[in-house]
Parts: structure tokens; sequence; C-alpha cells
């Protein structure tokens, strides 16, 4: 593989830390807002409990640590780092999908998230774009283990431990 094709996917996975940082930044500002308010969200049941500001804090750890992970695995060029942005981006988009259908199946389109299929198209086109670029990352970082580990010579030679008692 091309060393400047390396780089350039290392550079769309820093495109992806950024955006998803910022989005947390933004999110995080918006959860202290819902936060000081809380009492007066009720736990419902059903699909708005995704919005409930206790729920939405523990996505926010989950999305941080992922994110932390992200660039960890970006700096590292460790593929199982990869993991769990590929995991939490995966359970949002479960739930986006299953609240839809249900709110679709309920004539309740005005609550979607995806209302118009140009949304559905961008929203696919996003996902895959993500997850094409964790898989080359994990292929580039699998393809640079390989490397290191062919370059470091085995050797042939044995050598004898000797303790101190030994050599005295």
């Amino acid at each position: 593989m091309e060393p400047k094709f390396g780089v350039y996917i290392k550079f769309n996975g820093f495109i992806i830390v950024i955006l998803v940082g910022y989005i947390l930044i933004v999110k995080a500002y918006e959860w202290f807002v819902h936060l000081q308010n809380w009492n007066h969200y009720a736990f419902l049941e059903g699909t708005s409990m995704r919005h409930h500001p206790v729920v939405d804090g523990i996505f926010q750890i989950a999305w941080i640590i992922a994110t932390a992970s992200l660039y960890q695995a970006l700096q590292l060029e460790v593929k199982k780092l990869l993991y769990p942005i590929g995991f939490v981006v995966g359970v949002e988009a479960l739930i986006i999908a299953v609240r839809d259908v249900i709110h679709r199946m309920n004539d309740d389109a005005e609550e979607c998230f995806l209302r118009s299929s140009q949304d559905v198209i961008v929203w696919l086109a996003v996902l895959i774009y993500f997850y094409f670029t964790l898989y080359i990352l994990e292929k580039l970082f699998l393809l640079k283990e390989r490397r290191t580990t062919q370059l470091v010579p085995a050797s042939t030679e044995t050598r004898t431990i000797c303790t101190l008692e030994e050599v005295q």
C-alpha cells in the first residue's frame, strides 16, 4: 500500500475524531442545560426514553470513551481500539432505525429522525463512509503490523543465560 494512501486514510480517521468531538461538545452543553431541569422530565417509556437526561448522559460517556479510543487507535495504530466507536455508532443507528420504524407504524411521521428518502440516503452514505473508513484503517494497521514483524530478523543462534554464581 502506498504511504500516501495510508496518510489519507488516517486523515479521514482524524476528520471523524474532530467531527465527533465537536458534536460531543455541543451535546454536552445541551446535556448540562437538560440536567439542570431533569426533574421536569418524566422517565418516559418507549422511544422517547433515549432523550431523558440520565440516558443521554450515559450515552455521552460512551461517546467520549469511544472517541478517545478512536484517537488512540489512530495514534498507536492498534486495530482493537477501533471497535468501541463502531459499536457506539451501531447502537445509535439501531436506535434511530427502530424508533423511526415504530413512529411510521403508528402514523406519527413528524417525530421521525429520517423524515424523507433524501434523509435516509444521506444517513446511509454517512454510515457507509464511517464503517468503510474503519475497515480500511483496520486493514492499514494490520498491514503495518505485518511489515514490522517481517522486518525483525529471527535470531538463529541460541544464547545461554548464566547466573552471577556460575560466572564467578
